[in-house]
């Protein structure tokens, strides 16, 4: 039999600091052999990944330039509203540099097929294979979230995109970037919102707080993830 053939993947990803750390998805990077970084500049670095954190689908990634590189400013994603005008950027299809406009149309949008730590900001902005890891940006040039997911059923753009919000993604970065991993603390309990019927059931004055659903024994190394 002929040796496989190496396969390629393209995704997207933007700098978080001058010395070179880039935030990206996991999914992208995720069994990679080797990594490398094209800038707008035509400079291209192999890349080594820092850190990852699967529940949020983040990977923090280190290339070594001998200049200070351009960044990308976190904004705070809990200031956006729903309608906000926002752009994602990215490299859709291996097109570099593709920028899509749109709005968002959901703020903490979440499904039983995202984790626990997944709340998105969901956007109408053109999303496609390869934008993945590239910036949800608003109208002052602040990265907003992290291009993440789609709904679809082809396995292209249906209009309805998924973006961490970018306070999530900070936070995931500098937990990466100060201890090497993400710290978390372990509730052992899953909850689910008090809906109108569970409110009806258990004769509660008002449709509000949780409902403990599910139980999980502590166990030594379940307060951290990595």
């Amino acid at each position: 039999r002929p040796p496989p053939r190496p396969t390629h993947g393209v995704g997207s990803g933007f700098i978080i600091d001058p010395k070179g750390y880039i935030i990206t998805n996991h999914h992208v990077i995720e069994g990679a052999n080797r990594i490398t970084i094209g800038l707008l500049s035509g400079e291209r670095f192999r890349a080594k990944v820092v850190g990852v954190d699967k529940e949020t689908d983040l990977a923090v990634l280190k290339i070594e330039a001998d200049h200070d590189l351009p960044t990308m400013k976190f904004g705070d994603s809990n200031v956006a509203q729903v309608g906000d005008w926002v752009l994602a950027i990215g490299s859709p299809f291996g097109l570099e540099q593709t920028v899509t406009a749109g709005i968002i149309s959901k703020k903490d949008r979440d499904s039983a097929s995202f984790s626990t730590f997944q709340r998105f900001l969901q956007t109408d902005a053109a999303i496609n294979r390869g934008n993945s890891g590239g910036p949800l940006v608003n109208m002052r040039g602040e990265a907003i979230g992290v291009n993440s997911q789609i709904a679809t059923l082809t396995g292209d753009y249906n209009g309805i995109g998924f973006a961490l919000p970018s306070n999530e993604a900070k936070f995931v970065a500098e937990q990466i970037l100060s201890q090497g991993r993400v710290r978390r603390g372990f509730l052992g309990v899953t909850l689910e919102s008090v809906r109108a019927e569970f409110a009806r059931v258990y004769h509660l004055p008002d449709a509000k707080g949780a409902v403990i659903a599910d139980m999980q024994p502590i166990q030594a190394n379940e307060s951290t993830t990595a």
